[in-house]
């Protein structure tokens, strides 16, 4: 898949509502029917514009994916950090506790673009949008992590978050993939909790 280069950039506000019905029906198409058989035309029917207003913008259906993984996983990350923010007097164990079951809560919620998702992940993962959507994800768990230093000890920061972050997506990745009704099994959020603890000192707070 190739790097997202839109044809023009949208500057008023009606283009730039065109745009974002178009990246809403992308993610919608793809949910529905995968990865393959997501067509810029059953996009632009479902967007409610002509095949011509969406290669105005996006030059091909590659150019689509990654604009709506890029402003699904900002959409997502931000989520996550509302969530810590909400949560500011609780012990950083709390938060981490939290996210982790907003992030649940997540999957089950988008159960099916997660399993469309989980099917081509290594195609998707290598679009340079959507590995700087992961690395900005993962710096923002460093830098949460590295605020806290209790959740340290003499451990990397980076590395921490790197293998906490990439643990829980992995993980929930599996279960849509391959056990999709245990998504519900309401064990699942402490089970990842604990998965995720263990990357942190015993006597973290």
């Amino acid at each position: 898949m190739g790097t997202r280069k839109e044809s023009r950039t949208p500057r008023q506000e009606r283009a730039k509502a065109t745009v974002g019905a178009i990246v809403e029906a992308t993610g919608q198409v793809f949910e529905q029917r995968g990865l393959e058989r997501t067509t810029t035309a059953l996009v632009a029917a479902r967007a409610g514009v002509s095949v011509g207003s969406l290669y105005q913008y996006f030059p091909d259906k590659q150019a689509l994916l990654a604009a709506f993984f890029e402003t699904r996983m900002a959409s997502d990350l931000a989520l996550m950090q509302q969530v810590a923010a909400r949560a500011v007097d609780a012990s950083p164990l709390a938060v981490l506790r939290i996210v982790v079951e907003e992030t649940v809560a997540l999957y089950r919620r988008d159960r099916a673009l997660f399993a469309g998702l989980a099917e081509v992940l290594p195609v998707i993962e290598a679009v340079p949008e959507v590995r700087d959507g992961l690395e900005r994800s993962v710096a923002a768990m460093a830098a949460y992590v590295r605020a806290h230093p209790a959740l340290l000890g003499d451990r990397d920061p980076d590395l921490v978050a790197r293998l906490m972050f990439h643990t829980l997506r992995s993980a929930l990745f599996q279960v849509v993939q391959h056990s999709p009704e245990k998504l519900d099994d309401p064990s699942l959020p402490a089970l990842l909790y604990g998965a995720l603890r263990g990357f942190l000192p015993p006597d973290a707070g």
